[in-house]
C-alpha cells in the first residue's frame, strides 16, 4: 500500500510535508483536512477549528499526559474517531484511534500527524525528489548508490 503526500508552500513562505486526509464527524460524514507530517510528534493532534467541526464528544486527558513542543505545553482534549488516508489508487486506509485536539486556537494552524499513526508505515520524506510516501506491507523501498 502506498499513500502519497506533498510538499506544500504555506502562507508564511515555508514548504512543509503535508498529507491530505478525511476525518469522520459525529454524524458519519467526512471532513477533508491537511496534516503536517511530524515524525517527532508522539501523537496526532487536531487543530482547534477541526475539533469544533467534528462535533464529537471529547474527554479530558489523564493528568499525567501533556502535549508539549517548542512553544511549551498546550491545553487539549481527547477524541475518538477515524482518520481516512487515501492510497494512490484512491482507496481509503482507515486509522481508528484516540487523538488529541488542541483547545487553544493559537496552538497551531495545522493538524499534526504524529507517530501514533506514522509508526504503522515506512515514511519517506524526500525534499530533493519532491516525494512524501507512506508505505505498508507489500511495498518496500531500497536505497541504492547511483
Amino acid at each position: 500500500m502506498v499513500i502519497a503526500g506533498e510538499w506544500q508552500l504555506s502562507d508564511d513562505g515555508v514548504t512543509r510535508p503535508i498529507l491530505h486526509a478525511r476525518i469522520h464527524k459525529g454524524d458519519g460524514t467526512l471532513i477533508a483536512e491537511d496534516f503536517l507530517i511530524d515524525s517527532g510528534a508522539d501523537r496526532t493532534a487536531f487543530r482547534t477549528g477541526l475539533l469544533e467541526q467534528l462535533q464529537i464528544p471529547t474527554r479530558k486527558p489523564p493528568m499525567d499526559i501533556a502535549l508539549s513542543g517548542i512553544g511549551g505545553v498546550s491545553a487539549f482534549v481527547l477524541v475518538t474517531t477515524v482518520i481516512e488516508l487515501l492510497r494512490v489508487d484512491g482507496s481509503p486506509v482507515r486509522v481508528r484511534g484516540e487523538f488529541a485536539g488542541f483547545t487553544d486556537p493559537a496552538a497551531t494552524d495545522l493538524s499534526v500527524l504524529g507517530r501514533d499513526v506514522l509508526d504503522n508505515f515506512d515514511l519517506i520524506l524526500s525534499r530533493p525528489r519532491n516525494e512524501i510516501l507512506l508505505l505498508a506491507p507489500r511495498h518496500q523501498y531500497r536505497v541504492e548508490q547511483t
